[in-house]
């Protein structure tokens, strides 16, 4: 029997930004809502919500099993105020993606962040100065996740809620990349590409082949980096005519900035490569799962078979 919320009136549970899921489940404990730490903890791993719990100020009825105080605090649904909002970021959107999200929650003049320069937060978080000094923008940095906000919040104290927990969920990441000798903004640029191509599972080996590709000077042949330059779907031409720093095909190396903004299990995917022997892969058409090949004769045949 799955054990439920028990008690007999609505119970409200705080959960705090950085709380893990052991934490939430002796919260869920001390306020009544659930019987079993154990119960609640091992459908959190199981299901692979352990990384998608939200902060947030909970109430839960009477009755609730475990998987319905799973599922809620998994999407984030929060008790709001009458002055708040909750806007929720997908990983892998793009800045403009993200500038919609807001509109739609009535930040109205959310079309400036594209705008704003990532030096202009460097006192803040300091770690900004790995950006391009050629673009200066947020693209990468603004961290998916659910975000309970203010209705008169800036569009700075937006930006800056989202850097900081960018901060936070990276910490120990960004300390691991500088003992490995990596710079973090490449990392985080590859954790963009690999939210772009590939599902989550195929991350680790994805990674792999671009690190692969990068010490070899291979072109990384990524169509991801000119859809974003572009801002369209990419037509076959493109490879061809588009002259940009996002065309992976004509020019080797890393795209200049991000092209979408990564969450943790991408980022953590970018900074652990899984070593292989492959050196391509691609989408397939028909369902989005990941060809690998070794070599580009293996390659072309993939493309022929999958690719339609």
């Amino acid at each position: 029997m799955v054990p439920s919320s028990f008690g007999k009136d609505k119970k409200e549970i705080n959960i705090k930004r950085g709380d893990n899921f052991w934490e939430i489940a002796q919260n869920l404990k001390t306020s009544g809502i659930i019987k079993s730490r154990l119960a609640f903890s091992t459908l959190v791993v199981f299901s692979g919500s352990f990384n998608s719990l939200k902060a947030g100020q909970y109430e839960f009825e009477p009755g609730t099993n475990v998987f319905g105080i799973v599922k809620k605090i998994e999407k984030g649904d929060v008790l709001l105020g009458s002055d708040e909002i909750v806007v929720t970021i997908p990983e892998g959107l793009g800045m403009s993606e993200i500038i919609l999200k807001l509109k739609e929650a009535g930040f109205n003049d959310a079309d400036k962040i594209e705008k704003m320069k990532a030096t202009a937060f460097v006192d803040k978080f300091p770690w900004l100065n790995l950006v391009s000094s050629r673009y200066n923008n947020l693209e990468g940095f603004l961290f998916p996740d659910t975000y309970r906000l203010a209705k008169d919040a800036s569009l700075t104290d937006v930006v800056e809620i989202m850097l900081r927990q960018f901060e936070t969920k990276t910490a120990e990441l960004r300390k691991r990349e500088s003992l490995a000798g990596r710079n973090f903004y490449e990392i985080l640029t590859i954790a963009s590409i690999l939210e772009e191509e590939v599902p989550p599972l195929d991350m680790p080996i994805a990674s792999g082949i671009i690190w692969k590709r990068l010490g070899m000077d291979m072109p990384l042949q990524v169509d991801a980096t000119l859809v974003y330059d572009l801002g369209r779907p990419l037509k076959r031409a493109d490879i061809d005519t588009l002259d940009s720093d996002f065309n992976t095909y004509k020019y080797k190396g890393l795209p200049p900035t991000p092209i979408s903004n990564p969450g943790i299990i991408a980022i953590r995917a970018a900074t652990f490569p899984q070593e292989s022997n492959y050196l391509y892969y691609l989408s397939r058409s028909i369902d989005k799962t990941t060809i690998f090949s070794r070599t580009f004769e293996e390659h072309n045949l993939a493309r022929s078979k999958y690719l339609r």
